[in-house]
């Protein structure tokens, strides 16, 4: 990680309006549901089924409340049945310490959900941006999911974490991260986010965050992901913003040359997928590679199935 705390503080500034309201459709409607993983934990997941020919099984990135990506989900529901699973370092994620969080177990999760929620792989593809694709990279390369196909958004190289707290939070115990990490992380997020329900729902994620769930999930923090991408066979979409400094377009571009099957888009910035019209325009992104995989394997099932003339 190149970069200081204080350049943390400042980077990815964007203007907005003075009150800016993400579209709800989606969380409004779906259904959430405790799933139970094979170690005793517990995540919530929200979800709309439809009877979709297809799904899409989203994994945020790190602590992120259920409107970061409203906007995007609110368009994408309407194509496929949309699932999204809130990870162990969430509030709501019923975890004890004995209940790992490296990325094995983040991968079983995957895994584990979409084999409670009986998803075809062969109909589903997994998405999720940051840390959510890291995981995915994962979860797919171990042959623990085999989806039809994947859709990354900034994928990392590492967990992107300031230096300066990175050591501090295996040093310190679990009570004391929150008097020196929230601190923090509430200037970051009045720095980097408008105002408005998105900031104050990441700001009460924050308040509710305990220190055991986050020590937990540090596991993460120091796996290199570059091991992961290039075993990933599955067709891959990987997108990056040149005006994102925080997840770097280069590395994404990067990603995309590692894997055997995968496809770069460049877009404007960090905002541009999370937020109206944005959103609406990376929904559509994602629709054409999907609806392209999609009817690249229905042919090459037909050819399969063709009968010889002789």
């Amino acid at each position: 990680n190149k970069y200081s705390l204080l350049h943390l503080l400042l980077i990815n500034m964007h203007e907005f309006p003075e009150e800016y309201v993400q579209d709800t459709a989606f969380y409004d409607e779906a259904k959430k549901e405790y799933v139970p993983m094979s170690d005793g934990a517990e995540l919530l997941h929200y979800y709309t089924n439809k009877d979709k020919d297809f799904n899409i099984f989203f994994v945020p990135g790190f602590n992120t409340g259920p409107f970061s990506w409203n906007d995007l989900w609110s368009h994408l529901y309407k194509d496929y049945n949309l699932y999204v699973q809130e990870k162990r370092e969430m509030k709501s994620a019923k975890v004890k310490w004995r209940h790992k969080a490296n990325m094995d177990r983040l991968a079983l999760d995957i895994k584990e959900a979409i084999d409670y929620f009986n998803l075809d792989e062969k109909k589903t593809f997994l998405m999720g941006p940051c840390i959510g694709a890291s995981i995915i990279a994962h979860t797919v390369a171990t042959k623990k999911v085999n989806p039809l196909g994947i859709i990354l958004n900034g994928p990392p190289k590492k967990f992107f974490l300031p230096k300066v707290l990175l050591p501090l939070a295996y040093v310190l115990p679990a009570f004391f991260m929150g008097i020196i990490g929230k601190p923090l992380l509430f200037i970051w997020l009045t720095l980097s986010m408008p105002k408005g329900k998105q900031r104050d729902i990441y700001i009460n994620n924050i308040k509710n965050a305990t220190g055991m769930r986050w020590k937990k999930f540090l596991a993460v923090a120091w796996h290199n992901s570059f091991v992961d991408y290039p075993n990933v066979e599955c067709p891959a979409l990987i997108t990056g913003a040149t005006e994102d400094r925080m997840h770097e377009a280069v590395i994404a571009k990067q990603v995309a040359e590692m894997m055997p099957k995968g496809e770069y888009v460049d877009t404007p910035s960090y905002y541009f997928a999370h937020y109206n019209p944005g959103a609406k325009k990376y929904a559509q992104i994602t629709k054409d590679f999907i609806e392209k995989i999609i009817s690249t394997a229905n042919s090459v099932s037909y050819t399969h199935l063709t009968l010889p003339t002789n």
